[in-house]
């Protein structure tokens, strides 16, 4: 029997086999690049919480460019971020330029440039990089990820360097993504007002028709079969969260597999075991790290929400706690800007990631213990 292999990829950053739910963001970027020098698709700002798929996405966008002839320059914000895409331009205008290129029967020959040493200038670094593929009908695209850690200074110069090249006509893509919170703060910051004219892509929550439909797919391409009743247990555990609909088919696939000698069908038990199995996993992998190092204060008054409504009143939070909703409120926007917890309107928030107040329930006392509090 063929050796039967998981097709979902449940791992930070790891491209999945297929991207559900994302296609207009694809779109955008593919007309981007197709309508030329300064079009809007290739300037683009991906925003979303954690576990949303923006990483994915930008491997994603890359991978397109790639396949357009473009070349990439793949970045995380952190400190030195302009020196390293600088010498990332230069080290490889410097590979680009000695070579032959074959354009319409012609051979065309490059003579090397030395590589740089010490500090590069961004923009230079970028334009000559820029002119060298402009001979070979190439252009660039920069992708910057975790964006709202970025160095403000840092971000003020890539944003004007890239707004010069635009003003240049040079075949130039800017693609950024981090948590919304800390994007937004970000672009409307001083001096920033250029990266605010961004393309924005908020990633939604996935609709389940959509992850019912990609799971049958991928299930099916795999090499195992699915119950109608086990699709909708599975793609209704997700809620559309793109980091779910990998962790969830990857559970429901594997309990399908354990039984794959007698049946190749995935039954709704599987499903419910896998979705169990998921669950925990996402527990331990996203919301213990997203609440791991908050003071006491803040985890109090994640679970004063928790025992509210789905729409909690800052009110409700303060009674529970019995203390002034105002000696709350650096709390309230620690865990915001955290994107644990969003501002759903004046006076109410909404958890954030999918199954917090679940997370928040079950594993109380073991969260209030790590405080010494009984």
């Amino acid at each position: 029997m063929k050796r039967l292999v998981n097709p979902f990829k449940p791992t930070a950053g790891a491209e999945p086999p297929v991207l559900v739910g994302r296609e207009k963001v694809i779109d955008d970027f593919s007309d981007g690049l197709a309508e030329g020098a300064g079009a809007r698709g290739r300037l683009m700002r991906i925003t979303g919480p954690r576990g949303s798929g923006k990483t994915v996405l930008l491997t994603e966008l890359g991978d397109l460019a790639r396949n357009e002839g473009w070349d990439v320059i793949d970045e995380t914000a952190r400190d030195g971020l302009c020196d390293r895409i600088a010498h990332a331009a230069s080290s490889e205008a410097s590979r680009a330029d000695l070579s032959f290129d074959l354009h319409a029967g012609v051979f065309d020959f490059h003579a090397a440039t030395p590589k740089p040493e010490g500090p590069c200038d961004l923009r230079d670094a970028l334009t000559k990089r820029l002119q060298v593929l402009a001979r070979q009908k190439r252009g660039l695209l920069i992708t910057l990820d975790e964006v709202q850690d970025a160095n403000r200074d840092e971000m003020r110069e890539i944003a004007a360097a890239v707004q010069h090249l635009i003003r240049e006509k040079h075949d130039i893509a800017f693609v950024f993504a981090g948590l919304t919170s800390g994007v937004l703060d970000l672009v409307n910051g001083e001096a920033l007002t250029f990266l605010r004219r961004a393309l924005p892509e908020e990633l939604a929550a996935i609709p389940t028709e959509e992850v019912r439909a990609a799971y049958r797919e991928t299930m099916v391409r795999s090499g195992l079969d699915i119950e109608d009743e086990a699709l909708s247990i599975a793609a209704q555990a997700t809620v559309g969260y793109a980091y779910l609909v990998q962790l969830v088919g990857y559970q429901v696939w594997r309990a399908g597999k354990g039984h794959v000698e007698i049946s190749k069908l995935i039954t709704a038990l599987d499903a419910r075991q896998g979705v169990d199995a998921a669950i925990d996993e996402f527990f331990d992998a996203v919301l213990e790290s997203a609440v791991a190092g908050l003071p006491l204060r803040a985890v109090e008054y994640l679970l004063a929400m928790a025992d509210g409504p789905d729409v909690c009143p800052t009110a409700f939070v303060a009674d529970e706690l019995n203390v002034a909703a105002a000696s709350l409120t650096s709390y309230r926007r620690m865990l915001i800007q955290r994107q644990i917890i969003e501002s759903h309107a004046r006076g109410f928030v909404t958890f954030a990631i999918p199954y917090t107040r679940r997370f928040l329930r079950e594993r109380k006392e073991s969260l209030l213990a790590r405080y010494g509090v009984q």
